[in-house]
């Protein structure tokens, strides 16, 4: 049996992103609302249960279509800090916990730069079981789901 340290890591990637820091981190905290326009064929619903979606404590149930390897999850925002453009959230509930992590907790962190910014993503996680891969697949969903939103962004900004 594998010991608790074992179980647990840290994956994350930092991405260039095109749109200006502000615009960008305006969306990561439209996420709710924007997920499911910008990308039908994974995300079928995200509805806020709990608060405004988009600050401290809000929580949110994320629906994914028919045939995703993921059915549903339970998000809660824990941090939103919009002077240092950073967001921490604690997936709490659905397909992921339980069987999959015992912990899963990304955050974002958005960086400016001179032309654009880095939009850096990481996940702090502890596996149910020593059976559990570590979660690059996340990972790399994540990219896609970044420039999605940074096409997004640059195709909506005035």
């Amino acid at each position: 049996m594998a010991s608790s340290a074992e179980l647990k890591g840290r994956l994350e990637t930092v991405e260039e992103i095109k749109s200006p820091a502000d615009k960008f981190w305006v969306a990561c905290k439209e996420i709710s609302s924007l997920m499911p326009i910008i990308y039908p064929n994974v995300f079928k619903s995200i509805e806020d249960i709990v608060g405004d979606g988009k600050s401290p404590g809000s929580t949110r149930f994320i629906q994914y279509v028919e045939g995703h390897p993921i059915g549903n999850a339970l998000e809660r925002i824990d941090s939103i800090d919009d002077e240092n453009m950073t967001a921490t959230y604690s997936v709490i509930g659905g397909d992921f916990i339980g069987d999959f992590f015992t912990k899963f907790c990304p955050s974002v962190k958005i960086i400016p730069k001179e032309n654009g910014c880095l939009a850096k993503w990481a996940v702090d996680y502890e596996k149910a079981n020593e059976d559990v891969a570590d979660p690059h697949v996340v990972v790399e969903f994540i990219v896609g789901v970044l420039h999605t939103l940074d096409d997004y962004v640059l195709k909506n900004s005035n």
